[in-house]
């Protein structure tokens, strides 16, 4: 594309972020990134038609490049949106949550969409990072799930307090209390 706009830019990153992140851009996603390009054009009815043409024209120009070239692109894009003369490090931040916005849109923020973030912030001039180093790969997690649940039904069973004999089968009887009536001599 020609001279794009810094919102069709903004629209371009925002895309390729959705789509090499997950391999699709989900519904929820679409309707994060048209809603944060809604904001920063001041979405109105006489700007209706520009909105309409950034989306379209941004979508285009990110499927034009094959798919084994988008992510070189996108790069270039964050660090072209990064180095505009206009845009400063709290500009850059709000892009970067919004990335984070458009990644949590479908209710998880995954492994590969941190990774990714992680790259463009860096790429971008921003210290952020997302990613979970400290954890390791998440093949086991439903037996871990399944692990915690069962050791928290044990514990479960347990709660109680428990005094003298153990065997709560026999019939225990309280003491009897004495009496404060008169004794017969």
């Amino acid at each position: 594309m020609e001279n794009p706009s810094f919102y069709h830019l903004l629209t371009f990153l925002y895309i390729g972020f959705a789509k090499l992140s997950n391999n699709e851009i989900t519904l929820a996603q679409e309707m994060s990134i048209k809603r944060k390009i809604a904001e920063w054009l001041d979405l109105s009815y006489r700007n209706v038609d520009q909105y309409e043409m950034i989306m379209r024209e941004s979508l285009q120009w990110f499927n034009s490049y094959p798919e084994d070239e988008q992510k070189t692109h996108l790069l270039i894009i964050a660090n072209q949106i990064a180095n505009t003369d206009t845009i400063d490090e709290i500009v850059i931040k709000k892009v970067l949550s919004e990335i984070r916005d458009i990644a949590v849109s479908n209710g998880v923020f995954q492994q590969e969409e941190k990774m990714l973030h992680d790259e463009l912030a860096k790429i971008m001039g921003v210290n952020i990072k997302t990613i979970d180093d400290h954890c390791g790969p998440l093949e086991n997690l439903t037996k871990k799930t399944e692990e915690i649940e069962e050791a928290v039904a044990i514990k479960n069973q347990t709660i109680g307090f428990r005094y003298g004999n153990s065997d709560l089968s026999e019939d225990v009887t309280p003491p009897k209390a004495k009496s404060k009536g008169k004794k017969n001599k």
